[in-house]
This record gives structure tokens, sequence and C-alpha cells, in this order.
């Protein structure tokens, strides 16, 4: 009879080799964009007794790339992240190692958060913009303006632009500004051709006889020019009267 191998056998009293390898590990990786903080903040650690080595080595992976989401979270999305990581550790403190597989899945479930934190900050930085350039408007009607607004109009808009902090309030204002600005310069337009008018009628009345028949029609410099003329023979007269 042909003697088949025997197993080895373990020597008596000796503990059997731990297997720390893990197959099939999810990757933990960087993700793109997420820049590396100068002054990133601690991340808590597993302080199991019989922590495997695998999960150090898991954790040691994913420490770095948590404290820099951290790093670059704020308000009220930093404390709930890292709510989270206390929580995750815990569970892995418990005696939970298998958790360490879900290192992957808590960074992009943070990086999520990064992302939606920095598209709200790019959004808000939009609308400070447009309230600035809205803002910079309203000042630029009001500098137009000067002095044809009424001092209590001005005012009262100066005091508004302070006040206002958004951009339908201060296009509104900018728009109040503009009409104040334009009823003043057609209160100036119209008293201007009043006096252009009375002009006209005091030259045609000082002009010879049948003068404005054969005359073409003058525009309004042509008046203010002729007054001017007038004006300079009359100042003259006197004077040569009195030698």
């Amino acid at each position: 009879m042909i003697s088949t191998p025997t197993e080895r056998r373990r020597p008596a009293g000796r503990a059997p080799a731990r297997n720390d390898a893990q197959p099939s590990f999810p990757p933990i990786t960087r993700p793109v964009g997420l820049p590396h903080s100068p002054a990133a903040p601690a991340v808590p650690e597993p302080e199991h007794h019989h922590l495997p080595s695998w999960v150090r080595r898991a954790h040691a992976q994913a420490r770095p790339i948590l404290a820099d989401q951290l790093a670059l979270l704020t308000g009220d999305l930093h404390d709930e992240y890292l709510g989270r990581i206390n929580a995750f550790v815990a569970r892995i403190n418990s005696g939970k190692f298998s958790q360490a597989f879900q290192y992957a899945q808590l960074i992009t479930d943070g990086q999520q958060v990064v992302d939606s934190q920095r598209r709200a900050n790019a959004e808000a930085a939009r609308a400070q913009r447009a309230v600035e350039a809205a803002r910079r408007k309203v000042s630029d009607a009001l500098r137009d303006g000067g002095d044809r607004i009424p001092a209590e109009t001005a005012t009262r808009l100066s005091r508004a632009l302070r006040a206002a902090s958004d951009v339908d309030s201060l296009r509104a204002l900018e728009a109040e500004a503009k009409q104040a600005t334009s009823a003043a310069r057609g209160v100036e337009e119209r008293k201007r051709d009043r006096e252009i008018s009375r002009t006209k009628s005091r030259i045609e009345k000082t002009a010879p006889r049948g003068a404005a028949a054969v005359e073409p029609a003058q525009d309004w410099q042509e008046v203010l020019r002729r007054l001017q003329e007038q004006m300079a023979t009359e100042e003259r007269t006197p004077a040569e009267e009195h030698v």
C-alpha cells in the first residue's frame, strides 16, 4: 500500500497566521481638482485594539483626502461632513472593519458636497457682481443728473442707494433717477423754447415792415445772434450821445 502525503500539522501552542490581505478592495483615489490644503484639519483615527493592518492602510490613504475636503467646506456643510466622518470611524472602532470598504464612497460623497458649495459660492459671487454693477449705474445716473435733480429727490435716492441690496430695487432707483433727470431737462428745453419765442417776437417787432415776409424762416441760433447784435447796438448808442 502506497502511503499518501500527510497534511502539515501546526506545532502545538502556535496561533494560526493572520491574513490581512483583502482582495478586491475599492481603490482610494484623490478627486480630480481637489487642492492640497496647507493647513488641513485633523481627521479622527480608528482606535480599535484589534484593528487590521489593511484598515490602517485604507485610513492612511483616505485621511489626507478627507482632510483637504474638510478644509474647503465652511459653515453647516463642514460640520455635517465632519460628523459623517466621525460616525464612519466610530463604526470601525466598534469592530465593523468592513466599513473600510466604504472609504472610497465616503470620499465621493464628500466631493459632491465640495462641488455643491463651490457652485453655490460662484453663483453668490455672480449675484454680488450684478448688484455692484447695478449700484454703479444708479451712481452714474445721479451724477449725470447733477443739479437738474431736485435736492430732496437726490437725497432720498442717495439714501435708498445705500440701503438697496438687490438688483431689482437698484434698477428701480436707476429708472427713477433717469426719469427725474429727463423731467428736469424737459423743463429746461421748454423754458429755452419760450425764451427763443419771446426773443423772436421782439426782433420781429423791431424789424422794418415787410421784412418778415421777405426773409426766410430762421432757426433759433440766428434769432439769438440778431438779439445779441441788437443789444450791442443799444449799448453803444447812449455812449455816443453822451460824447
